[in-house]
Parts: C-alpha cells; sequence; structure tokens
C-alpha cells in the first residue's frame, strides 16, 4: 500500500479492534507476526476464498463499508468501484442491505468491456440489467451476524492487511490448511505465534486445532512488523 492509500483507507487506527469485531464466547484466537511481504502474501491466499467477519446486519453496505469496518468514505467512493452482494452487482451502496450470511465481494476497476459493465454507477448498466442487485428493502431489523467477504485485486492487497490486524473468522480446517500447506514456510518462520494470549509455535497451534473437534471457527489477527 503506497503512502497516499494508506492516509486515506482507514478513519481509525488500524491495530485496535472496533467495538463491532466482537466475537462468540469460547472461540479461538490466533494471533501472527508477520512481515508486510508474507502478510500481503496471505491476503491473496484468505480473501479471494472469503473471510467470515461478525458485523451489524440489516444495515447497508455503506453502513457496513464506512461505520463498522471504517474505511474512508472517498476510499469507498473512489477505489471500490465494483461491489457483489451474493453474486449480483450492487449500484447504490446506500440502499443495499446486507444481512447474515451474505456474500459481500468487492473490487477495484476491473479492465474491459465486462469490467466497465460490472462498474457501479456504469453507463453500461443496463447490459447487466438481469442480475443487477434490486431487492433493498428493509425489514428494519438489525441485529450481528456473520458475512462473507471476499477482496480482490487492488482492494485486496490494500483493505487486506488492514482487516487482518483487526481480526477475522475463517473455519479452522482453512486455517489449517493455510498454515499447514498454503504458507508453511512463511508461518514456520513468523517471528510470533500466540493462541489465546500464550506465546507458542505453529505446530502447537496445529495441534490444539485438530484435537477440539467441536470447534469451527477461529479467529486470526496479524501484526505485521
Amino acid at each position: 500500500m503506497n503512502s497516499g492509500t494508506s492516509k486515506t483507507l482507514s478513519r481509525g487506527a488500524e491495530n485496535t479492534t472496533h467495538p463491532l469485531f466482537y466475537y462468540m464466547k469460547d472461540i479461538s484466537e490466533i494471533e501472527v507476526h508477520l512481515s508486510n511481504r508474507a502478510t500481503r502474501e496471505m491476503c491473496s491466499f484468505l480473501f479471494q476464498s472469503g473471510v467470515l467477519l461478525k458485523v451489524q446486519v440489516g444495515t447497508t453496505i455503506k453502513n457496513l463499508l464506512c461505520e463498522q469496518l471504517r474505511l474512508d468514505k472517498t476510499y469507498v467512493d473512489k477505489r471500490i468501484n465494483t461491489i457483489f452482494l451474493n453474486s449480483q452487482p450492487v449500484d447504490d451502496i446506500s440502499k443495499a442491505i446486507i444481512k447474515s450470511n451474505d456474500i459481500l465481494a468487492l473490487s477495484s476497476a476491473m479492465p474491459g468491456l465486462i469490467g466497465a459493465t460490472l462498474r457501479r454507477d456504469s453507463h453500461l448498466a443496463p447490459l447487466r440489467d438481469t442480475i443487477t442487485f434490486k431487492k433493498y428493502r428493509s425489514d428494519g431489523i438489525q441485529s450481528y451476524g456473520l458475512i462473507h467477504l471476499k477482496l480482490f485485486n487492488l482492494i485486496l492487497q490494500e483493505v487486506g492487511p488492514f482487516l487482518l490486524q483487526r481480526g477475522v473468522m475463517m473455519e479452522f480446517d482453512a486455517l489449517i490448511d493455510l498454515f499447514d500447506n498454503k504458507m508453511s514456510e512463511k508461518i514456520t518462520g513468523a517471528l510470533d505465534i500466540y493462541f489465546n494470549s500464550k506465546k507458542t509455535d505453529i505446530n502447537e497451534v496445529c495441534r490444539s486445532l485438530k484435537s477440539n473437534v467441536e470447534q469451527k471457527l477461529v479467529i486470526l489477527k496479524i501484526k505485521i512488523f
């Protein structure tokens, strides 16, 4: 992330957990201290397939991005050009309501005619009218729930590290696969690893997760050094 982007990305401190990131009880938390380069590599593995966030649902996508995730409004308006909600392109994020178990995908501008057509408020939007998100009605009920968040291209590299520092949820099978396979060398070489606030190593983390068959979700936080 360049310095200009980092200044406009977030309206809050990157290393503090926002109140809306409170998680369920009895869920393990893993904190890994990684280099900036390794963190970006992790983002590529995690966010393209998606992570889980516990957020306030029944609100608009704009509220989620700007108020809950605390992304800068200008960044959201100018940088996040393409948004999908449950595989449907969204134009008006101030009206589209996010609900539990929804899948939200964020991307910067994609190339070509297809990319231009999928872009928010594109003049080519009529070409995708049959797939455009239009369910703007809200039931008025706001509560906490889990959503799936996916990030792509520039948004992945800019927003991904920011969210990892605050904490994301993922299924523990996916986390074990990440640690054991996709990033085993980088994780093994991590400066520090903490499991439920206790300093440990990656082998012990994996053993603990595999032994707890009832636990389905894990909190993953990254500290960048």
